[in-house]
């Protein structure tokens, strides 16, 4: 059997090798990043674009562009997103999925249809995540698509997996992430705080503080729970822990930060900021 294969070095050659075991020719357009092309087999095939073979199933690992409607016309094309849809169709799901206290993540493989991962479901595996960091957990995503791809896509062609319509009444879309949402909210409640310091952790940015219309990496901190009354946002206590900024439920204290761009060094909060200091909340 043959299969063409589409992915990014996110998915990239552990699904590769997922699919080898199954199929005996994979179809590899060039445009795939170096990684996954190093795990040609002699038998497999570079190729230009889609088009240039006439095997008539493709898969999706992380691929970066929308399929055409008429690309969608000539073969099937099937998907493997890093969520449990029919929730967080779209941009940035582990973030979204965290940031939303969801107890388990996980993927789906699915049909492509016209619309943003809204296709039929094939089969769809989950994990719970708690404790887990960011790259602790796109690590078990990545593991999971090693562990199936080739078994599910192998079963799809034979006809023994029947897709499954999504639940439309369900679905619910990430935005693509920018800057803007790596800034800290200090009228969150902790628990939300806390969610967004797990979700903004390497390889993602770290969340964001705006001194003096400078950006800063927030690098050491802590979440404090402890009534205080004051204006959030505002540094009101300094000590060897760093800066204890005031929040909806209590404090974040800040020890060290980086200033954003590269090539800045680590430096304690606290030589940037003095008591009664009020965070920006420009972007």
């Amino acid at each position: 059997m043959e299969i063409i294969y589409a992915g990014d070095s996110h998915y990239g050659a552990g699904a590769l090798r997922s699919i080898q075991k199954y199929f005996d020719k994979v179809y590899l357009p060039v445009r795939n990043p170096q990684d996954i092309l190093n795990e040609k087999r002699p038998e497999d095939q570079i190729i230009e674009d889609f088009d240039d073979s006439d095997c008539g199933i493709v898969f999706l690992g992380g691929y970066p562009d929308f399929i055409t409607q008429k690309q969608l016309e000539t073969k099937t094309y099937v998907n493997v997103h890093g969520a449990l849809l029919p929730k967080y169709r779209g941009m940035h799901s582990v973030f979204w999925a965290i940031m939303n206290g969801e107890k388990q993540l996980g993927i789906t493989f699915h049909l492509v249809n016209a619309y943003m991962d809204a296709g039929d479901i094939l089969a769809q595996y989950a994990f719970d995540y708690e404790g887990q960091s960011v790259a602790s957990i796109l690590a078990s995503v990545d593991e999971l698509v090693e562990r199936h791809a080739g078994e599910v896509l192998y079963d799809y062609v034979q006809g023994r997996i029947q897709p499954v319509p999504q639940d439309e009444s369900a679905a619910t879309y990430g935005a693509r992430r920018n800057l803007a949402d790596c800034r800290i909210e200090f009228e969150w409640p902790n628990e939300r705080l806390r969610r967004f310091f797990l979700a903004l952790t390497p390889p993602y940015p770290y969340p964001m503080l705006c001194i003096r219309g400078e950006w800063y990496e927030t690098l050491d901190y802590q979440i404090v729970d402890r009534a205080y009354f004051g204006p959030v946002g505002r540094a009101v206590y300094v000590d060897h822990q760093g800066v204890w900024i005031k929040t909806g439920e209590g404090f974040l204290i800040v020890s060290k930060v980086r200033k954003t761009g590269g090539g800045y060094e680590e430096v304690e909060l606290k030589e940037l900021v003095r008591i009664g200091y009020r965070f920006d909340k420009r972007v």
